[in-house]
């Protein structure tokens, strides 16, 4: 490689790790059109792997042990949610785009510095009232809560995102003001962004950012709004500028006198990611099982997740343990287990991969075939980890019904795929032999034990 083939690879790297940081040229990232957009989220996948790698390995360095588990389904979790929001991209930039259309009270030019300024405020200022929201209102708060069920707090919890937040676009609806204003370029760009800046904040390595902490959001008072102890709770729901939370009251500093506790006041101990999205709408049902009131009935997911009959609308969270007594959960599958669930894993990165650049293209029915196998793979890895008996059933028919679908679907069927008809056979076949070699040498290891 010539010196200057690689000082460009360099800038190129730098830019694409910059974007992260919301370090960007605007005129770069200033785009006449919808369809002349790139997708950020995307094309950002493989920089935020590097560094999720390398923060486990400094984790590990400095004597602080993985929860290898809870990462995986952090990550699942997000991989299920970018996915969905593929089906429902399309409706809900076509709902800006018409109330922009018909709608707006300014004709900014697309390619001012100024219109992309304005459009970073405003679409920040939505995330803080969509984040907020979903804090205090119970039935968004039971699809947000899963960002939140983490026991660990490092930039794979970035990943754990829920599933209905990207198919029914939650966030999008708290952009729709900015529609007034800003182009749908400019509005999809910056909610691109946006959540690229939040990725870094999820990391006990970050700290603060000195006086720029008085505007930005760090990943110290990331930390705050993560934490189940009491003085963390309601706060810090900034996106990218903390002005907000200083503005409305909802700012609180990272205390040292208390060592954090992350996840939720009723922390879910499992490792199933379909579990994770669906769980909590029974927990708020169950607070008003027992009433006969018909509007405590419709309150309950109206008003806070805190509370109850009786309580201010957000609860009261003097009742809430100021530090959460609780050991982290761990999975207890074997190493061996641990390797092959990770291997699945980047298989099924593979597959988005495939999927983000087929889906628009492709038939419906092999868009179909990709999400479904993807679920199937990312739940059995849940089910892996929670030690479910179903789980080798389970993964055995995910092999064989995949084989069988690629056959019937011929290599013709799979002209699209990048990855080769011969690769995706292979890999089936040898999960399917690995799947099974491991059930035997964890029955063998059981009946050595016993």
């Amino acid at each position: 490689m010539s010196a200057s083939n690689l000082t460009f690879s360099l800038e190129h790297v730098a830019q694409e790790y910059g974007k992260l940081f919301y370090i960007i040229d605007p005129s770069k990232t200033s785009f006449p059109s919808i369809a002349d957009c790139p997708d950020y989220m995307q094309q950002a996948l493989p920089y935020m792997t590097t560094l999720i790698l390398l923060e486990a390995v400094i984790n590990l360095w400095l004597g602080k042990p993985h929860n290898l588990a809870d990462s995986v389904t952090s990550i699942s979790s997000g991989l299920i949610m970018t996915m969905v929001g593929w089906i429902t991209k399309g409706p809900m930039v076509a709902i800006y785009s018409f109330v922009y259309e018909h709608y707006r009270i300014a004709d900014l030019p697309w390619d001012s510095a100024t219109t992309w300024i304005l459009a970073a405020f405003l679409v920040d200022f939505g995330y803080y009232w969509f984040h907020r929201a979903s804090h205090e209102i119970s039935l968004l708060w039971s699809v947000h809560q899963v960002h939140h069920s983490s026991e660990e707090f490092n930039l794979s919890t970035a990943f754990r995102q829920p599933v209905f937040q990207g198919l029914f676009q939650l966030t999008h609806w708290f952009y729709l003001p900015a529609a007034l204003f800003i182009p749908p370029s400019h509005f999809l760009v910056h909610s691109h962004f946006v959540l690229l800046f939040q990725f870094w904040i999820h990391t006990e390595l970050g700290g603060d950012l000195g006086p720029l902490g008085f505007i930005f959001n760090t990943s110290a008072f990331h930390q705050v709004h993560h934490g189940s102890n009491r003085y963390c709770l309601d706060k810090n729901y900034a996106g990218v500028l903390i002005i907000w939370d200083r503005m409305f009251g909802t700012f609180q500093d990272l205390r040292h006198d208390q060592e954090l506790v992350y996840g939720l006041i009723d922390q879910p101990q499992f490792f199933d990611v379909i579990k994770h999205q669906l769980f909590y709408f029974s927990c708020i049902q169950g607070k008003v099982s027992d009433s006969t009131n018909i509007m405590d009935k419709i309150m309950v997911w109206i008003k806070g997740p805190g509370w109850f009959p009786g309580l201010p609308r957000l609860g009261d969270n003097d009742l809430c343990p100021e530090i959460p007594q609780r050991q982290k959960h761990y999975s207890n599958i074997s190493s061996l287990t641990h390797v092959y669930l990770v291997l699945q894993l980047l298989g099924v990165f593979i597959m988005h991969e495939e999927l983000a650049n087929l889906h628009q293209v492709s038939e419906p029915a092999v868009t179909i075939a990709l999400m479904v196998f993807i679920l199937w793979t990312l739940t059995n890895i849940g089910f892996y980890y929670d030690g479910y008996t179903s789980s080798l059933m389970s993964e055995i028919s995910r092999c064989v019904v995949s084989l069988l679908y690629i056959h019937v679907m011929n290599k013709q069927g799979w002209a699209l795929m990048k990855m080769s008809f011969n690769m995706f056979n292979s890999w089936m076949l040898s999960s399917l032999a690995l799947a099974s070699l491991l059930s035997l040498v964890s029955n063998n290891e059981k009946k050595k034990m016993n």
